[in-house]
């Protein structure tokens, strides 16, 4: 199945979640907080530090360095395209815990 960054949006979209930008780039918020962005063509998720080195010890992502160097804390880019969807839920609903 291929995504795209769009159809994620149309998907997720609604309620406290809406779309709106970040480092220049297209993102996904709740509240005022991002949960996800489109960075380079590239799927990012905020998540927890446990989940997220399960994601990166599983070769499903990367840790997020917007600038070489400069990790961002809680912040991974996610591998491939397939099962965005649960990646996304996840992201929004840590996201919100933490407002």
């Amino acid at each position: 199945m291929t995504e795209s960054w769009e159809d994620l949006v149309e998907r997720t979209r609604g309620g406290t979640v809406t779309p709106g930008s970040m480092f220049g780039c297209q993102g996904l918020r709740t509240g005022r907080k991002f949960f996800a962005i489109w960075w380079h063509e590239q799927l990012v998720v905020k998540l927890p530090a446990d989940r997220l080195q399960d994601l990166v010890a599983g070769g499903n992502a990367e840790p997020f360095e917007p600038m070489e160097g400069r990790r961002m804390n809680g912040w991974a880019v996610l591998r491939g395209t397939e099962d965005w969807d649960p990646l996304v839920a996840e992201a929004r609903a840590w996201t919100e815990s933490q407002q």
